[in-house]
């Protein structure tokens, strides 16, 4: 049954992406990357801000970019140069901007290194000597006996 449920599940998403408008689709991809500059915290298209004084216009401007371009990395780009670089939640694939994508994984990547290094010096490391097997000098051994029987131990 329950097979039967994700199938219908999976088969009634194709269908409506099938008829879904490759525009409508490219506004919401798009405009899902660019913040509300009105200071809610919110992304552009989902500013449930009453009376915001900047999503309007800010919409209007990105239908506009979307009308005239194809490329969606331009439309960004026009919004990181109108309203600033921290309106735009991804960051551009260009310049200092490029660090954002490559810093984590260089990262992840120095760290795994890093613990790679650490365990097999730890793995290489030679095993403590167990006292009670090691062959004692017999004046030191002298000397211990001597302190037990001070100690009383």
């Amino acid at each position: 049954m329950k097979k039967f449920a994700r199938l219908l599940a999976l088969f009634a998403g194709i269908a409506l992406l099938m008829g879904a408008d490759t525009s409508e689709l490219r506004y919401q991809n798009v405009g899902g990357k660019i913040m509300c500059s009105c200071g809610c915290g919110q992304m552009l298209l989902k500013c449930n801000h009453v009376g915001c004084p900047n999503s309007a216009k800010m919409i209007g401007q990105l239908r506009t970019q979307l009308a005239k371009t194809d490329n969606d990395e331009d439309v960004l780009q026009f919004f990181r140069n109108e309203w600033g670089v921290t309106m735009v939640v991804e960051p551009g694939h260009h310049g200092f901007e490029l660090l954002a994508w490559i810093l984590p994984f260089t990262g992840l990547g120095v760290g795994i290194l890093l613990l790679i290094v650490v365990v097999r010096k730890w793995s290489l490391k030679p095993a403590p000597i167990n006292p009670a097997d090691a062959q004692l000098d017999p004046q030191l051994e002298a000397f211990r006996a001597q302190a037990r029987k001070e100690t009383e131990v």
